[in-house]
Parts: C-alpha cells; sequence; structure tokens
C-alpha cells in the first residue's frame, strides 16, 4: 500500500484513503488477469490440435461407407 492510504487511514480520513486504495487494487486486479491472459494463450498456442484438409476428411469418411455396405 501507498504512503498517501496508509496515512489517510491512520488519521482516520477514509474518505482520503479511498481514490488511491480504489487505483491500487485496480492496478492488482488488471495486473492479475493480464497475466492469466498471458497463461491461457500460451495454453492455447501450445496444445494446438491441427486442422484435418479437405482431401483426408473426405478419404476417412468415404471408407467409412466402405465398411457399412
Amino acid at each position: 500500500m501507498s504512503k498517501d492510504i496508509m496515512d489517510a487511514i491512520a488519521s482516520g480520513d477514509n474518505l482520503r484513503a479511498r481514490s488511491p486504495l480504489k487505483n491500487a487494487i485496480s492496478a492488482k486486479v488488471g495486473d492479475a488477469l493480464e497475466k492469466k491472459r498471458e497463461e491461457v494463450a500460451n495454453t492455447m498456442v501450445t496444445q494446438h490440435i491441427p486442422e484435418v484438409e479437405d482431401e483426408e476428411e473426405v478419404q476417412s469418411d468415404s471408407s467409412a461407407w466402405k465398411g457399412r455396405a
């Protein structure tokens, strides 16, 4: 916490402490959210499942139908 917040609380002036406290909490929450976004983005990139090309998909679908006939 900043010195302004501590001084305001110590003197009993809670209204003066409100704005710096709110800003400090907002900054901490924003930093935590940004860190989590980066973690999620990195997870998505490292666990990417490659897409199947259309030709391969058509071939696998047609072979499945041959087994049912």
